[in-house]
């Protein structure tokens, strides 16, 4: 390339584990990397592990140990993008692309010491730049950093998307696409409601409520870096060419002129639906017991991010309430178990229940909807059910056979085209 020449643009890709879950897979994401190499521009591509292997190492790992060491969790999780990285590059190679792949800690992303839920901190981006400079394209492990102590960490779930918002922002990308097996962001899941729409346009605020709300399409810390640092994002297709969904800073166009939602009226952007979680519910009169059960959710928790949490302190009742998936809630219940039952102590835990979550905008106030929503669950015969809202986000707690009957009811009275 002449020294007067300006460099090409550089293009940060990520795949998801569906989109690299076989080998045929890995070689059709190799020749799209080639296709849009030739197109002009130089590729940073971060992936997950290959199809659910990071579910299938947990599960080694807690036969072998029912609690095992997060240290040494994040050492076995780490392998499975590890083993990702190192076979796309070979694919690439085999394509006439010159690759070369980098861990985490090899390309720089620097965390804090949190284990298995570490958050990043900055990106020494230096490695790779040399490498693009060599006209390389640059294979990197998601998922996965290095602390300041030298220890190997894992970002947790959906922490590829991170990785790559992370590099995007350091090596200043002209966007970060991030490439999953869907379309782009969709009103609902389009595999179980008819009538599913795709956003052609959000901005970082209405896709950081989706994704707060249990949307796995973008993890929310990847959203948040991107609004921190004005990374542009797009969420499409591995498997196909889509017009996906932009994820920008600005207003939406055909939104500028709308007027104000009326208190009765709420346009939510998506319903999201989740599968086995659970409520945990604690309440006392005492304060000191109060802070020693926070403390304890903290250390269990750590740094976990909940589908939903409330907390209530006063000097008279203090109460947490959080919303997540069955399974970690539950050893968060269990951390705290011991100190949980004395005078005035309340304590309620339900599991097996669907959260659907209505997400998006918040209407002027949450009183009139929850009515209006009351009354569908009546129409659909719903005994058994909890409202909670927070924010931008309402959330049904229901039972997971009822929560079949319920999505596309919801989704026609609040987010098909023709209630718009």
């Amino acid at each position: 390339m002449p020294a007067s020449a300006a460099p090409l643009p550089i293009l940060v890709r990520k795949y998801g584990g569906s989109s690299l879950a076989s080998v045929d897979r890995i070689g059709a994401v190799a020749r799209d990397l080639a296709a849009k190499r030739a197109g002009g521009c130089r590729l940073v591509v971060v992936v997950s592990a290959m199809g659910r292997h990071t579910d299938e190492l947990e599960h080694l790992a807690r036969q072998v140990s029912p609690q095992p060491p997060r240290r040494e969790l994040d050492m076995l999780l780490s392998v499975g993008e590890r083993v990702s990285m190192s076979l796309l590059s070979m694919a690439l190679e085999v394509c006439g692309v010159p690759a070369i792949s980098l861990t985490g800690s090899q390309c720089g992303v620097i965390t804090d010491e949190s284990h298995t839920e570490a958050r990043i901190l900055e990106v020494r981006a230096d490695r790779v730049r040399e490498a693009l400079d060599r006209g390389l394209v640059v294979v990197v492990a998601g998922f996965q950093g290095v602390s300041r102590q030298k220890e190997i960490t894992t970002l947790g779930r959906g922490g590829s998307d991170a990785t790559a918002v992370a590099l995007a922002a350091a090596l200043g990308a002209e966007r970060c696409e991030i490439l999953k097996d869907v379309d782009g962001v969709f009103t609902a899941d389009p595999h179980l409601i008819e009538g599913a729409r795709r956003h052609d346009a959000l901005t970082y605020d209405e896709m950081a409520a989706v994704a707060e709300a249990g949307c796995e399409v973008v993890h929310p810390r990847a959203v948040a870096y991107a609004r921190e640092h004005g990374v542009p994002l797009f969420v499409g297709s591995s498997f196909h060419d889509s017009p996906g969904t932009l994820i920008i800073p600005a207003a939406r166009t055909d939104d500028r002129d709308a007027p104000v939602n009326p208190p009765s009226r709420l346009r939510p952007l998506s319903l999201v639906a989740t599968d086995d979680v659970a409520l945990l519910d604690l309440a006392t009169d005492d304060p000191a017991r109060f802070a020693g059960w926070r403390d304890a959710a903290a250390a269990a928790c750590r740094g976990d991010l909940f589908l939903g949490e409330w907390l209530e302190q006063g000097p008279g009742r203090c109460r947490w309430r959080v919303l997540h998936r069955a399974e970690p809630l539950a050893r968060v219940r269990d951390r705290l178990a011991p100190d949980v039952g004395g005078p005035g102590d309340a304590v309620r835990f339900r599991r097996g229940l669907t959260c659907l979550a209505l997400a998006g905008r918040p209407p002027a106030n949450w009183v009139t909807v929850a009515c209006q929503v009351e009354a569908l669950l009546a129409d659909h015969a719903v005994a058994e059910s909890e409202i909670l809202a927070d924010g931008a986000v309402l959330r049904l707690l229901v039972r997971p056979e009822d929560a079949s009957r319920l999505l596309q009811p919801l989704h026609d009275a609040y987010l098909a085209a023709e209630t718009r």
